[in-house]
């Protein structure tokens, strides 16, 4: 069981393949988490995407990660040395190929991708150089960011296009879809961490990446290990958590599917939710299966997606810092 206070804590993980068993639980877990109202989960599939298809997704891209973090271990030697040789918009261009290239349901995890990335990255940097604490940790997921290229987001363009996804929300002078806009990137010296920050009113992954992830690290976290450590039961804290931000957060694939008066209508039901406590009550539990039935019914179009891959970064950094079950 973890202590309340996460500054207190040390990573529990010693190698790097206990980074990529993390990341690799971290997905399944979330995917897994029932009912997650309006995701795919265990017992609702989506028209041409099936739960098993992001089970798919998951295997595929294990061996990006693996690379991806030996990498990053064997090169990191001292505090505070330029990291862009980690090369975050090249992972996420291989990662995606590798997505699609194994299932035939779509885009299923970039978002997944995105998230999970500098968070494995900063935990191999932090274990290769001994200082192991959470702070530590938090420092080097900033840095991670910060240290990004243009070579990055060029990359990440490259990987919107082959997970077949629209674009960051409403970046209009750098529209993914332009031929012209990967020149404009160069010319303008446009950063991974800068083209987030130019979209972080707009989606969710963006504003994490400008904030240091803020709200896996300093929200869904704590509340994460605090429901843990009062249910000991990993799926209620798993779809407790995802309700938690999805209250407070207003989903931002469902703004740009649907609207922003449908997102917050989905956050005032969720919170509301909560105020029953979650699934861990007969009525919180019969109100979220009413609510995944009736964001269902829009085929997708209320699926709070982007909710669901910042739940999977919260798992990672539970299962780095000591959560087992």
């Amino acid at each position: 069981m973890v202590t309340l206070s996460l500054e207190d804590e040390s990573l529990s993980i010693n190698n790097v393949d206990d980074i990529i068993r993390c990341v690799n639980l971290a997905s399944l877990l979330e995917i897994s988490g029932w009912p997650k109202p309006g995701n795919i989960h265990r017992s609702k599939n989506f028209e041409n995407t099936r739960f098993e298809h992001l089970l798919a997704g998951i295997a595929a891209i294990l061996p990006n990660f693996k690379e991806f973090c030996r990498k990053t271990y064997k090169y990191s030697m001292n505090d505070g040395e330029d990291y862009s040789f980690i090369k975050l918009g090249y992972f996420f261009r291989e990662a995606s190929k590798e997505m699609m290239k194994w299932q035939k349901g779509g885009n299923v995890l970039f978002g997944h991708i995105l998230i999970l990335a500098p968070l494995a990255t900063a935990a191999a940097i932090t274990l290769k150089l001994g200082k192991k604490n959470y702070i530590n940790f938090v420092f080097n997921v900033k840095k991670v960011i910060d240290d990004s290229t243009v070579k990055d987001t060029i990359n990440l363009y490259e990987a919107i296009r082959i997970s077949e996804l629209g674009g960051l929300g409403k970046v209009e002078k750098y529209d993914v879809n332009d031929e012209n806009s990967i020149k404009q990137l160069q010319k303008d010296k446009i950063s991974l961490k800068k083209i987030f920050e130019l979209s972080k009113d707009y989606d969710l992954i963006s504003q994490e990446y400008s904030t240091g992830f803020n709200i896996i690290l300093n929200e869904g976290l704590q509340y994460f290990f605090n429901i843990f450590n009062q249910t000991g039961d990993i799926n209620i804290s798993t779809v407790n958590t995802f309700l938690k931000i999805l209250a407070d957060h207003p989903d931002t694939l469902i703004i740009r599917k649907s609207g922003k008066k449908a997102a917050e209508m989905v956050s005032k039901d969720a919170g509301e939710i909560i105020k029953k406590g979650g699934i861990k009550s007969e009525e919180g539990l019969n109100l979220t299966l009413e609510l995944d039935s009736l964001l269902h019914k829009e085929k997708g179009k209320m699926n709070p997606g982007t909710t669901a891959d910042i739940v999977a970064g919260i798992i990672f950094c539970a299962l780095i810092f000591g959560l087992r079950y």
